[in-house]
């Protein structure tokens, strides 16, 4: 699986994310404090419409 580093840098160079890249997000734990604001952000940025959710 990969990790949140890398599915942050596809998403904001792609301005979208799949759905399960988006459940992968949402499903990591043990996360650290880096990887825990870049979920923040790209979560944040997906509900505002920044990075586009696609099938």
């Amino acid at each position: 699986m990969p990790g949140m580093v890398e599915l942050y840098l596809n998403a904001k160079l792609h301005s979208s994310i799949t759905v399960d890249a988006y459940r992968s997000v949402l499903m990591l734990q043990n996360l650290d404090d880096q990887d825990l604001k870049l979920r923040s952000d790209l979560l944040r940025q997906v509900d505002n419409g920044s990075i586009r959710l696609i099938g």
